[in-house]
């Protein structure tokens, strides 16, 4: 069988790929990271990439429906359709940018005491990781005294199976072959990141006595290799929720084969570990008052704490926070637009790191959304004008451009269309559901909530002013928000620390009232009614 060599840029990835293979599973093969929401199905945009060198096969009608023609002519395909007819040089557009590791506030681990622990275990140092859906952050530290020696950040390499955890569960079932598959990739990613994490500090990975990972259900079932298909449909059920701890070796990472590797444990079956790292890192038992800790991603998880009582819900706000099905969309990194302000008929916009744009990441998406109903250019539903000003029409679409071509780092405009505005429309949706329906169960109004804690990666850099603009969150006074950055990845190193607060994560876990939302019989009404843009109490 003939092979072809394809070069995928901005990597520098050199790759031989079979003919016959698509590029998706050229990138699956190699491990290398590349968005598919649908799993590659050709149903949606996100594996699209630009074939800059080299002979390719003929559009599929996937393609055609998908791909305007001057996309085609300009050389962009989707991934999981093109199939190499000769080498290519290939280039991976901005979702394959890893955004800056994950931040949390230093003082979340603040009065963490290290076990006492003697010898080695003592001496060693410990890996945190939080294994998220989209993104794997990984925190080194040293067990005798709580320091962080390193963190890293990457693409879980899961991506190029589905972009959202229904389309991984979907695949997984497909075949036992598939499962597998998708377990030796989230350990593959893991051993990747402390790969990173041990040259950033001149550690050996054989050296590291204890690691603690958390991640949603699906993750952490996955990961194990536990099965999978009851988080597939009613009642949901999590085949494991207690914390779990295996010899790092029984699945394969490359430390020594003795090390004990922790899991946290899950809440439900879309509540899991990484929730209750969340609800570690901000001691939400000692919150005051009525709280809502909100842990925004491709799964979005709410708890609402009162009274020393937690009751949590998970909201499928989907992949457009990370820029999924949005036609400009890109994961957080340079280049992409992550700020942008409407005045006076002018678009102004920021680029992370300043370079010149390549798309628009989750914040920008929310922030143009934000800025175009206050400008008038939608309307609260959404709806985009027929005649503003900033507003053009092309190809039977009409699109709001962000960016002209002159000035973006590709050669076309980026733009914002009325898809784009209905994708982030169900996100913001889903989300509101979820705290309304957290609400009703507490007969608590929206003003009686006195903090609320907004935590994850895409949490860390919203604009909770546009948030609010656009109904998403309460319209609660600017201080009792919080943004606190990865959450997650802090309760997983105070889990990696100490004994006494893995013990309370157990119980937390335990204690914790989950609510299915689609259980609720008015769950469709509040939803269609949260569509709705524009400020609500």
């Amino acid at each position: 069988m003939n092979k072809y060599t394809i070069e995928f840029k901005p990597l520098g990835r050199r790759v031989a790929c079979p003919a016959g293979t698509t590029l998706l599973d050229c990138c699956r093969n190699n491990q290398i990271p590349l968005a598919s929401t649908c799993g590659g199905q050709g149903k949606c945009h996100s594996c699209k990439l630009r074939i800059e060198q080299g002979d390719v096969t003929l559009p599929t009608r996937n393609e055609l429906k998908k791909l305007s023609l001057e996309e085609l002519k300009r050389g962009w395909r989707l991934a999981c359709q093109v199939k190499p007819a000769g080498n290519l040089v290939v280039n991976l557009p901005g979702g394959t940018d890893l955004s800056p590791t994950p931040a949390f506030k230093e003082d979340l681990l603040s009065g963490i005491a290290p076990d006492a622990e003697r010898g080695r275990l003592r001496k060693g140092p410990g890996v945190a990781i939080d294994l998220g859906t989209t993104k794997i952050a990984g925190y080194l530290l040293n067990l005798a005294d709580g320091t962080i020696l390193g963190s890293h950040a990457m693409a879980n390499l899961q991506s190029v199976y589905g972009d959202d955890v229904i389309s991984r569960i979907t695949y997984a079932l497909k075949s036992s072959e598939n499962s597998k598959r998708l377990q030796q990739t989230a350990i593959s990613t893991m051993n990747g990141l402390i790969v990173e994490l041990c040259s950033g500090a001149a550690v050996e990975a054989g050296d590291i006595v204890k690691l603690a990972v958390c991640g949603n259900t699906a993750m952490h079932h996955l990961a194990l290799g536990l099965p999978v298909k009851q988080l597939a449909s009613a009642p949901y059920l999590p085949a494991v929720k207690d914390a779990v701890e295996v010899k790092a070796g029984a699945l394969g990472l490359e430390v020594s084969p003795a090390t004990p590797l922790y899991f946290l444990p899950n809440i439900g079956g879309y509540v899991g570990g990484d929730h209750v790292a969340v609800l570690l890192a901000v001691d939400a038992l000692k919150l005051k008052g009525a709280a809502l800790v909100i842990d925004i991603g491709t799964n979005t998880e709410i708890s609402l704490v009162q009274n020393g009582k937690i009751t949590s819900v998970s909201c499928a706000s989907g992949p457009a926070f990370e820029g999924g099905h949005i036609g400009h969309g890109m994961k957080a990194g340079p280049g992409a637009i992550d700020k942008i302000n409407i005045r006076n008929s002018s678009v102004k916009y920021r680029t992370i790191n300043g370079p010149r744009p390549v798309g628009i990441c989750g914040s920008g998406i929310l922030d143009a959304v934000a800025e175009m109903l206050k400008a008038g250019i939608i309307d609260g539903g959404g709806r985009m004008a027929k005649d503003h000003p900033l507003l053009r029409r092309n190809e039977g679409q009409i699109k709001m451009i962000i960016a002209a071509k002159g000035e973006t780092a590709g050669d076309t405009d980026i733009v914002i269309t009325q898809g784009d505005v209905r994708e982030l429309q169900l996100a913001k949706a889903a989300i509101r559901t979820g705290i309304d329906v957290l609400l009703d169960s507490h007969s608590l109004a929206a003003s009686d909530i006195n903090k609320v804690i907004i935590a994850g990666t895409f949490g860390s850099y919203i604009s909770v002013r546009s948030a609010v603009a656009i109904g998403m969150l309460p319209a609660l006074p600017a201080g009792r928000f919080s943004q606190v950055g990865n959450a997650a990845g802090a309760g997983a190193c105070m889990a990696l620390l100490s004994a006494a607060e893995r013990k309370k994560a157990q119980s937390m876990a335990q204690s914790v009232k989950y609510l299915e939302l689609a259980e609720r019989p008015d769950f469709m009404g509040l939803f269609v009614s949260a569509l709705h843009i524009g400020k609500k109490l």
